[in-house]
């Protein structure tokens, strides 16, 4: 079963589970954003929209998924709410179809790892957002603890055919792409997710 098909399912449930579990942690990356008026944001892998009542109003926010199912709950979320500043695509963050330098701020939170093609992703943030951008990350990071973290790795292909992600070293893949972190910290139920804040590094005038 692909991702978008597993997500369709998870649609239906997503709220009740992981949006209980995750909530804390999006509060506090929302309030890390500092989000300005005016500013435009970009969310990757928006989902249900569980996020979306955080964003100030004065702010112009984009989320997109690539599962139908999922943005369906964010629409009706955005309309019960009356979210006007919202505007919600089924997209896939590989191909993004934004001109290049358009958001101040890009967020992923929970779907890098989930993401096929997490590099390709990070690249496509970096193109659609401005030089001087801060991208903020969200993820499941795991116990500190040596034999848990060995056993998380045992079954990250289980974890990957569950839709719930693979067991990858963020920092490591940030860096690979020529990110810089800025800020990092534990978020959630026994520090298992990581926040990070960080800034896309300029190459000869490019990101």
């Amino acid at each position: 079963m692909n991702t978008t098909k597993i997500y369709s399912l998870y649609s239906h449930f997503y709220d009740s589970f992981f949006g209980r579990i995750f909530q804390p942690g999006r509060r506090i990356a929302n309030e890390l954003m500092d989000v300005q008026p005016g500013e435009k944001i970009l969310e990757v892998g928006v989902g249900t929209g569980i996020s979306l009542p955080f964003y100030s109003k004065n702010a112009e926010v984009v989320g997109i998924d690539i599962s139908q199912d999922m943005i369906k709950q964010a629409e009706k979320r955005k309309q019960e709410l009356n979210l006007s500043n919202i505007r919600l695509n089924i997209m896939d963050a590989t191909r993004m179809a934004f001109r290049d330098g358009f958001f101040d701020k890009a967020i992923a939170a929970h779907s890098i790892t989930v993401i096929p093609e997490p590099v390709e992703t990070l690249k496509e943030m970096k193109r659609v957002c401005k030089k001087d951008a801060e991208f903020f990350f969200l993820n499941y990071a795991g116990s500190d603890n040596d034999i848990i973290t060995r056993f998380e790795k045992a079954i990250s292909p289980i974890r990957n055919k569950l839709g719930l992600g693979k067991a990858i070293e963020l920092e490591e893949l940030l860096h690979s792409v020529s990110f810089e972190i800025v800020f990092n910290d534990r978020v959630n139920i026994f520090k298992l997710c990581q926040i990070i804040k960080c800034k896309a590094l300029v190459h000869n005038g490019k990101i």
